[in-house]
């Protein structure tokens, strides 16, 4: 019998526009790509993205191109408004898989909550009931309505910000699969549905190719890795790709060369290094924290612990999350000098260990049901869970938006108070789309 092997959680942001560049633009797959793909591969199911409205130029039309843009906003915010907040998993995931690292590591509790809930999808029983809890969802049309909540506030692809998610599943042969199941992941997920013999090279080569084109290239070497050896009957796949520019971009004249203290040793690195007349400067139980905003919303959060603490303790709080949020009442207006080093950080991650911790158990083991998916679903079950990511910033990105408004007012006075952040040290980022969501949570510890 062959056996349920991997869902591959691959999430690949690339953040400015200089360091790693993609080498191509991610985007879903059309119907003549699908059709093109080795002849061993059928699609069972296509996976639809929504055209979404360009984003308007300096001298756009407000009926053609303003408005429409302005309502695929709205719509996304809305969908984050019913979604709400997932914090507990957020931040029971982060702390699971992030903590005790001493290398440099990138979670994205988007990806890794998009495809628990396609997971709870092809299983049943208690399966599903212990994902379902992980996930925070009364009932499996909880779970639906909100992965459609979120992939609804997170995608986003109008040429000012790249936030694309993609998901598919791979089917071998010997499974009788059900197709009311493979038409609900297309319905709820987005997802794609693709059959083959998995013991065919041509197969995992299809889903290596698949993976490279959701992931703009960026995790060549972990894809690479990807085989479906001959035992494998599924396996279940969900990216996100994530590009956006700084809103203020960095100096290059201005960088310098500081010394990093990692936990194996100092070494010197390359600092960019910029200024924010009124901050915002946040403080948290044991760090600060600054965000660079992106140029049409989101940002990055830098946090930093104070001397004496680490960052396993900002992980262990409540504070880190809740401050992205917005209205975090310890902020103060500060003339904030920041330095940043340069990083291009891959992560590879193992999170099957870590979702047996968290009771996501059974799907492991000899009880997993998976008769949701397949007829044929005896003695399948999960082996492993992959997780690959990679988060690159670098000087460059814009200071214009595609519209302009112009509002006169008074120039405040400067703030008295000045305070130095150094990102010298081990520290936290949390990347945050417009919607206010967290697509990445990544540990710095050596920035290259």
């Amino acid at each position: 019998m062959k056996k349920f092997l991997p869902i591959a959680l691959a999430g690949a942001p690339l953040v400015g526009c200089g360091a790693a560049q993609p080498e191509e633009t991610a985007y879903a797959l059309t119907e003549e790509e699908n059709a093109s793909m080795a002849e061993n591969v059928r699609v069972l199911a296509e996976g639809k993205y929504p055209e979404a409205a360009s984003y308007p130029g300096d001298d756009s039309d407000y009926e053609t191109e303003y408005k429409p843009w302005s309502e695929d906003r709205k719509e996304r915010s809305q969908a984050a408004e019913e979604f709400g907040r997932a914090d507990d998993f957020y931040r029971d995931t982060a702390a699971e898989f992030l903590s005790g690292a001493e290398d440099n590591r990138v979670y994205s509790p988007a990806s890794a909550y998009l495809a628990l809930s396609m997971l709870a999808e092809i299983t049943g029983g208690t399966s599903r009931e212990q994902i379902l809890d992980l996930l925070g969802c009364g009932g499996i049309e909880d779970s639906r309505r909100q992965a459609g909540n979120l992939w609804g506030a997170l995608y986003r692809n109008d040429g000012a910000t790249t936030s694309i998610l993609a998901s598919s599943i791979w089917l071998d042969d010997s499974v009788a699969y059900r197709q009311d199941t493979a038409n609900s992941l297309s319905e709820y997920y987005h997802a794609s549905a693709y059959q083959g013999d998995t013991a065919d090279e041509n197969f995992s080569q299809a889903l290596r190719d698949w993976l490279n084109r959701q992931t703009g290239g960026l995790l060549g070497e972990a894809v690479g890795g990807v085989e479906l050896d001959p035992e494998t009957v599924l396996s279940l796949c969900g990216t996100v790709y994530f590009r956006a520019k700084w809103d203020s971009q960095f100096d290059p004249a201005k960088n310098d060369t500081r010394i990093f203290h990692s936990p194996d040793g100092d070494t010197k690195t390359e600092f960019m290094n910029g200024r924010s007349d009124y901050g915002p400067y946040y403080r948290g139980d044991g760090f600060g924290a600054i965000c660079l905003d992106f140029a049409d919303g989101g940002g990055m959060w830098l946090m930093l612990p104070d001397e004496g603490k680490t960052v396993d303790d900002i992980l262990a709080g409540q504070d880190y999350l809740s401050m992205t949020r917005g209205d975090w009442p310890d902020c103060d207006s500060l003339i904030v000098n920041y330095s940043v080093p340069k990083f291009d950080v891959p992560s590879e991650l193992e999170l099957g260990e870590g979702l047996g911790e968290l009771g996501v158990a059974d799907v492991f083991g000899e009880s997993a049901d998976f008769t949701p998916i397949a007829d044929n679903s005896e003695g399948m079950f999960l082996g492993q869970v992959k997780h690959a990511a990679r988060v690159a910033i670098d000087e460059e990105g814009c200071t214009a938006a595609a519209f302009t408004a112009m509002e006169v007012v008074g120039a405040a006075p400067l703030p008295e108070e000045e305070i130095d952040f150094i990102l010298d040290r081990p520290f936290l980022f949390v990347i945050t789309s417009d919607t206010a969501q967290p697509l990445f949570i990544g540990v710095v510890n050596k920035p290259l």
